[in-house]
């Protein structure tokens, strides 16, 4: 056993590295082709005005070529996790470019959609390549995927701990030769040191600022016109989630009878274009534009961006653009947050801190992610509301977690 962690230990340091570096070279390579396709060259042809349409159409083709002749990359998430706890690894044969290409492009072109998606399909794959090639036990390797793929979900969202919700979450079926306390040792290790290399990699690049990070807040919560004002908030929030969710039942059912690919993705793309006429806050995973949305709060229309935002990913997702939905609902419920309580006679940032923890709850189903997540995006002092509004919001997933901690 200890010959195995001493192993296990050193590949973890190593593999953790390499997902910090990858994950910063692909956000900044996806940076770079957005600012020259959103940026640099419409200002180039002195910006048409139907320039996004224009973008949005070619995006669509794109995507149509890709999902007609390479297949349905990337795959999401939820598919990627799913495989992985099925079969204790990530297929990486002739799939890990397709997945590199079509995220880049998805991406690239506007779609209303985060990258966490892509990267754990990437992450994970090449994981799995080099644990194949690796002469350790089969345990062992699905132990290194599972880090590297805690990892890059640290990585993704600058949250440390993120690999140990994952842990938790979704305890994997095959027989774990390590004990509990070492795996979510080893995955706090795994998560500083892919962060580490992912930061120094991001300052040697010109990348935006990122809006996840420790901070405090200013002004003081503890009164008692904040927690009267926090339940109706609440529920707000829990309502905005339903519409969220509701919004992506309702377009997928809509387009169920689309089965042309190409059709399907130009749909998305002409949506795309559309919308980027409006404004370009409907546009991307809205981690950076919820920095410059929260010093441009009384100068936009926020109910119809809010409203609007989750729209957008829902048919992206169900036309062939395919990403993480957890970016975008991030962003739309603090603008809905803000809509919601600036009226209020209270503390701004509290309460919609407790708006964004009870809609992003319900619209992630994981209380603890949320909460991981949410930790490095509002003031410090707020993570114990957040947590107990997650968990207060999520009574059957809260009971399926201690159901699972009591079996094993």
């Amino acid at each position: 056993m200890k010959k195995v962690s001493v192993v296990l230990s050193g590949y973890t340091l190593v593999l953790s590295a390499v997902i910090g570096v990858v994950a910063a070279l692909f956000l900044a390579i996806v940076h770079f082709s957005t600012d020259f396709i959103w940026e640099k060259l419409p200002k180039s042809l002195h910006e048409p005005s139907l320039y996004p349409l224009i973008i949005g159409i070619i995006g669509g083709i794109l995507v149509g070529l890709i999902q007609t002749k390479l297949g349905v990359f990337p795959y999401t998430m939820h598919e990627n996790m799913a495989e992985f706890r099925k079969t204790g690894r990530i297929e990486y044969k002739n799939r890990l470019w397709k997945t590199i290409l079509a995220a880049w492009i998805i991406l690239s072109f506007g779609a209303s959609l985060g990258p966490e998606a892509a990267l754990v399909g990437m992450v994970g794959a090449m994981i799995t390549w080099l644990v194949e090639h690796l002469r350790i036990n089969l345990a062992s390797k699905e132990e290194l995927v599972n880090l590297g793929i805690g990892a890059m979900m640290s990585v993704i969202f600058l949250a440390p701990f993120n690999g140990v919700v994952q842990d938790i979450e979704h305890k994997n079926p095959v027989e774990r030769k390590l004990p509990s306390w070492l795996r979510y040792l080893l995955s706090i290790v795994a998560s500083f040191c892919a962060l580490a290399s992912f930061v120094l990699v991001k300052h040697l690049l010109p990348l935006p600022e990122s809006i996840f990070g420790i901070r405090l807040s200013d002004h003081s919560i503890w009164n008692w016109q904040n927690l009267i004002f926090a339940l109706p908030v609440i529920i707000l929030g829990v309502c905005f989630a339903f519409y969220f969710n509701g919004l992506e039942t309702l377009v997928k059912r809509g387009l169920r009878f689309v089965q042309n690919k190409w059709v399907l993705a130009l749909i998305g793309g002409i949506s795309i274009g559309l919308l980027g006429m409006v404004s370009s806050y409907f546009l991307f995973s809205g981690e950076h534009q919820l920095i410059e949305m929260s010093s441009e709060v009384t100068t936009y229309s926020w109910l119809l961006i809010a409203l609007g935002k989750p729209l957008l990913a829902a048919i992206c997702v169900n036309t062939g653009w395919k990403g993480g939905l957890i970016f975008p609902a991030i962003f739309a419920s603090s603008v809905m947050g803000y809509v919601v309580t600036w009226p209020l006679d209270g503390h701004i940032g509290f309460l919609l801190t407790i708006f964004v923890a009870a809609s992003c709850s319900r619209i992630v189903g994981s209380p603890l992610l949320t909460s991981s997540i949410l930790l490095f995006v509002f003031p410090l002092q707020f993570f114990p509301f957040i947590l107990l509004t997650s968990f207060l919001v999520s009574p059957k997933r809260v009971r399926e977690l201690l159901h699972k901690e009591t079996k094993s």
